[in-house]
């Protein structure tokens, strides 16, 4: 008994982790929300060539401004129409890092 109730307290705690540390790192309110916000940060990222200075800064905050997560959970949705949004976000942010 005591094992089935310690694998099921990992189980919780992993699903916590797989949806939570997403939105907590990105500071953001769902995890496809956290999602876009990362591709935003790695565009921006990828044109000014690092993750600091003006340019990154300007096309940073212009495109955090933007996302709201509802193009991602569109595109998931798109891609992965068998799977809530919510967890095919997840899994992809998981999968960007």
């Amino acid at each position: 008994m005591k094992a089935g109730i310690a694998i099921a307290g990992v189980i919780i705690a992993a699903v916590a982790v797989f949806f939570i540390v997403p939105m907590v790192g990105g500071g953001s309110a769902n995890v496809c929300q956290a999602l876009e916000q990362h591709n935003v940060s790695q565009a921006a990222k990828n044109i000014s060539g690092s993750n600091s200075g003006p340019i990154f800064n300007v096309i940073n905050s212009v495109g955090q401004s933007f996302a709201t997560g509802d193009t991602e959970a569109a595109v998931q949705t798109h891609n992965h129409p068998d799977i809530p949004s919510a967890v095919s976000c997840a899994a992809s942010y998981w999968k960007s890092l």
